[in-house]
Parts: C-alpha cells; structure tokens; sequence
C-alpha cells in the first residue's frame, strides 16, 4: 500500500516516524517587555492553544477582461489560550488582569505612561505591556520538535468565563492573544 510500511512492505517509512500529537505542547515563554508583569513562579496551567496563522492580503490589478492577484501584506491571526483558574500564590488571574491594567488603565488612576482622566481609559505605551511567548510541540519523550516565537505578545480579549452553582466544572480563563509576528524557529 503506498504511504505505509507494514512488516516491510509498503512505500515509505510512515509506519515507523512518530507525528506530532494535538496533547503535546508546552507555551514555553511570557518573557518580560518594559515592566514586570509576571512573576517568575507563577505557573500558567494551559488546557489549550492554537498554533499560529497568518493570511495574505490580495492587491489586485486588473487588465481588460482580466485580474491578475498578488500577495499583499501578511496579517498574523490572534491565538487563543485557554487557562485552568487555579487556586495558587501567586494568583494567575490577578496577574491577567494586571496584564490588561497595562495595556488600559480602567480606574483612571497614574500609570507608568501617564494618568487617565475621570476614570477614562488610559492607552499604556506598547513596549511596557507587549511581551515574548514562545510555544513548542513537543514529542513524546518532551523535547521541542517545533518552535514558535511570538513577538509582541499582548491580550486583546480575556473571558474569565462563566460561574454556575450547579456546575462541578473546572474554572478557566480564555484569552485571545494578540502578537506582531511569529517566527518558526528551527530546532536541533
């Protein structure tokens, strides 16, 4: 059978190389930018994570009874991050909330880039709240078989998600990360 190697018989070693596997990754990184956002123990406990995507915008140029496309500029979609809201010191979810405190003052109150006004939000300065991920897929005995960094990293939404007393659910808390640019890294 093409593609397949059973017993020795088939054309290609498929049978024998390991793929990647959706449960095995690790978001590597949340490196620091102009201030201290995270803490060096905190543990970011991930449920999941999307890899990154990107699109080309399409400039057109038309000529008689045709148009001839190009690639345009390159957008970098948002990930999502989904986080399990675990009970520990320090606190994760405080820490993603300050995150946003830094990217837009909510209370009005003095920043490290300025004060807002009349509890008005307040656009911090990027390189104080734009930070450096890093997510790998990983094989099966742990070690990096894929590299992403995420240059510029910063969340545009966060969902603290729902609470339900009838529910024996564990808490999460959804962030769409927002980046410049993400470079495939080679790994050795």
């Amino acid at each position: 059978m093409p593609g397949f190697n059973i017993c020795g018989i088939g054309g290609s070693l498929a049978a024998t190389i390991e793929t990647r596997r959706d449960h095995r990754w690790v978001f590597e990184a949340l490196g620091k930018g102009g201030g201290d956002l995270w803490p060096t123990n905190a543990l970011l406990i991930l449920q999941s994570a999307q890899r990154p995507n990107f699109k080309f915008e399409e400039p057109e140029m038309h000529h008689n009874q045709e148009v001839a496309r190009f690639a345009g500029k390159q957008d970098w979609e948002p990930i999502t991050m989904t986080w399990y809201d675990a009970e520990q010191s320090p606190d994760v979810s405080f820490h993603m909330w300050d995150w946003i405190q830094h990217v837009s003052r909510f209370d009005g109150g003095n920043s490290p880039g300025g004060e807002g006004q009349y509890g008005a939000p307040f656009v911090q300065i990027p390189g104080y709240y734009k930070r450096e991920g890093q997510l790998s897929m990983l094989s099966g005995v742990g070690v990096p078989t894929e590299r992403w960094r995420l240059c510029n990293t910063w969340p545009k939404e966060n969902n603290w998600g729902d609470i339900d007393y009838t529910s024996t659910e564990i808490a999460t808390i959804e962030v769409q990360m927002r980046f410049d640019r993400a470079m495939r890294l080679q790994v050795a």
